[in-house]
């Protein structure tokens, strides 16, 4: 060990050299001291290597372990694909069958997004006009809203989400001149104007559940015909 060597030599000198200066006082620790200390330390340096070594070999034998367990699990899926035959093919099919279902999905999502923004821009905009001005009012009220998160939300001018209700929401295009013409009572009541009735007859009501179970073919021109809705 040539380190602890010239430990041990360096300590040595020490000694010697303490032993000169101090004329052997006493007060100085001794060669045979030293020697004991010395002896110490390499029985701790020992321990240490006897660890590391304990270590660096649990460390092999991990790594030699997750190597074969690793082979092994690459050869069963090897052996698998083999046995299935043709497994790019497979793969492949089962992406494209993957990718359809997805593109299918998200469609199927965008409709009922679609769908429920209509109807809940319509049940507002009949509240506060009837008819075409109703149609036309939901238009607008549409750009105020926004599917997310599974529910329908009002948002600002800016598309931003809000936290402001469906009412909240009608109130401000209650009190809002742009859209003051389309609102019940500002229209002329004349058989040629937008609010007249058709051919002097009364308009068609129904309820808010009738109207919700008309197919949407048809709940556009319910309101063409000067529909109304009652709660």
């Amino acid at each position: 060990m040539p380190k602890f060597m010239n430990l041990h030599n360096v300590l040595m000198e020490e000694a010697g050299d303490d032993g000169a200066k101090g004329g052997g006082s006493g007060d100085e620790p001794t060669a045979a001291e030293l020697q004991a200390k010395l002896t110490d330390l390499q029985s701790q340096f020992e321990k240490v290597n006897a660890k590391k070594d304990e270590l660096l070999t649990e460390t092999k034998q991990a790594k030699e372990a997750r190597r074969l367990a690793e082979e092994q699990a690459e050869q069963k899926a090897l052996e698998a694909a083999k046995k299935a035959g043709d497994h790019e093919s497979l793969y492949k099919s089962a992406m494209e069958k993957l990718t359809a279902e997805q593109e299918a999905h998200k469609t199927l999502l965008g409709q009922i997004s679609s769908e429920k923004l209509s109807n809940s821009a319509m049940k507002i905009a009949v509240d506060l006009a009837d008819g075409a001005n109703a149609e036309l009012l939901s238009a607008f009220i549409g750009q105020r809203l926004k599917y997310d998160d599974g529910e329908v939300k009002v948002t600002d001018d800016k598309g931003s989400l809000t936290i402001s209700s469906f009412d909240d929401l009608k109130k401000e295009f209650a009190n809002d001149p742009r859209y003051a013409a389309l609102l019940k009572g500002n229209q002329s009541s004349g058989g040629g104007a937008t609010g007249g009735k058709n051919s002097g007859g009364a308009a068609k009501t129904l309820t808010r559940a009738e109207f919700d179970a008309l197919p949407q073919n048809k709940r556009q021109p319910f309101f063409k015909d000067g529909g109304t809705i009652t709660d």
